[in-house]
């Protein structure tokens, strides 16, 4: 017996190991198995695409550190960079907080108490007389200039139109300063109810500044000394109108990787606090850190496979293996062509039969297609059709009934164990024994 005819055997009935299947791997009988998994590539197509959205989920960024390398003091944002903290411990001590996605002219009013951390987008003109028509009416600011490196050979920083209408200039550090790493020394407390009982260590301060041409009256918070022994301010308040405006050199002390151990932040929390009554908001000015509104979880995976290095990964692998994977179970249009041959003829049968036999042969389905050729000679004689090559014997040898070696059934027999099978001789031999069978 050949290796087509040996299968396996279940309840009684033999399954054959290759299978008598239809065309594109789907079972001739019901009996049959089902396909796999891997024969049916759209199911794999969407698996891929699972399993990336979840690894692209469980890899997004969580808080533990920055997506990129850009320092954002964002209220929303709870990497070390960000102020989150800092904005809950205001709302735990009773002050409502909100963040602020609009301009500070031509949306909602501006009013509360206002925090501006190191903005990464500069105030307007407009936003600038706004925001001090608000502190002069009463409002308070908490204000974390943007130190920029001079242009040039200039040896003074380069300073904002916010800085330039309160009048604060920042002091310049030199590449000596950045060489050595210095910072700046000898951090004195002001008398004042905001400093009371504040500890002197402040950490490692970077920059100092002073006010010239002053908007209003200043105050000193906390005083520093470079190396050369002269005094700049760290923290200061400026009494504007019936407002103030409490201005810090560095954000770094009020990040949430600091701010439960610095006194600044404790500093700007008691600003905040003594300038906002019980029913005021506390706005942190999200719009000038670039952030137009809280994004969905479908922003942030985007963001994550577009612009973080381990999404980047994902995304192109899921994107090879998508392709590959499309690619492998596409198909190309149909086997035979969809308009008549130019003679306008149709095929023979025969002709048929050898161009569906050509198909079979080039997929390795020979046996397959004789098989499938001899369930139409089992379906007129009322039989089972043949599930491998021994159930083809049998039905042979039953419908022959002692005919002779060059019989139709006989020449079907020989064709069907020809390697590999005579898929033409076969459907002659069958036409030839139905045809001798209706004339009888």
């Amino acid at each position: 017996m050949s290796g087509d005819a040996v299968g396996r055997r279940r309840g009684g009935v033999a399954e054959p190991v290759d299978g008598a299947r239809a065309p594109g791997g789907i079972p001739s009988k019901p009996g049959e198995r089902p396909r796999r998994i891997r024969d049916r590539p759209t199911l794999l197509l969407f698996g891929v695409l699972a399993i990336a959205l979840v690894a692209a989920f469980l890899a997004r960024p969580q808080g533990e550190r920055s997506s990129d390398r850009v320092t954002i003091r964002s209220s929303l944002r709870t990497t070390p960079d960000g102020i989150a903290a800092f904005a809950r411990a205001i709302e735990r001590l009773g002050r409502p907080v909100a963040p602020r996605f609009t301009p500070l002219v031509e949306a909602d009013p501006v009013r509360g108490t206002f925090v501006l951390i190191r903005p990464r987008l500069p105030l307007t003109p407009r936003e600038i007389t706004a925001l001090l028509d608000l502190v002069r009416g009463g409002g308070t600011l908490v204000h974390v200039p943007v130190y920029r490196a001079p242009a040039g050979l200039s040896r003074s920083p380069r300073r904002s139109q916010f800085m330039d209408s309160i009048g604060v200039r920042f002091r310049y550090r030199t590449q000596e300063d950045q060489f050595r790493d210095r910072y700046l020394e000898d951090p004195a407390w002001a008398s004042h109810p905001l400093t009371a009982g504040l500890s002197d260590e402040v950490g490692r301060l970077t920059h100092g500044f002073r006010f010239v041409d002053a908007a209003g009256e200043v105050v000193p918070l906390l005083t520093v000394r470079d190396s050369e022994g002269q005094e700049w301010m760290a923290a200061a308040e400026m009494r504007l109108g019936e407002g103030r405006v409490t201005v810090l050199s560095e954000s770094r002390p009020l990040s949430n990787g600091n701010a439960a151990e610095s006194p600044l932040a404790a500093l700007a929390i008691r600003a905040v606090l003594a300038g906002t009554a019980a029913a005021d908001t506390v706005f942190f000015a999200e719009f000038h850190q670039e952030i137009g509104g809280q994004r969905s979880q479908a922003e942030t995976l985007a963001d994550f496979a577009t612009g973080h290095p381990v999404g980047r990964v994902l995304l192109h692998l899921s994107l090879v293996v998508f392709l590959a994977l499309a690619c492998g179970g596409l198909r190309f249009g149909a086997p035979t062509p969809t308009v008549a041959p130019p003679d306008r003829k149709r095929r023979s049968p025969l002709e048929h039969v050898s161009a569906l036999g050509d198909l079979y042969r080039k997929a390795g389905a020979s046996r397959t297609a004789a098989l499938l050729l001899l369930a139409r000679l089992a379906r007129a004689a009322r039989l089972p059709p043949p599930r491998d090559t021994a159930d083809a014997d049998a039905l042979l040898t039953r419908l022959e009934g002692g005919e002779g070696p060059d019989s139709s059934l006989a020449r079907v027999r020989r064709a069907l164990h020809a390697n590999p099978p005579e898929l033409a001789a076969i459907a002659a031999g069958i036409d030839e024994h139905l045809a001798r069978r209706a004339g009888s």
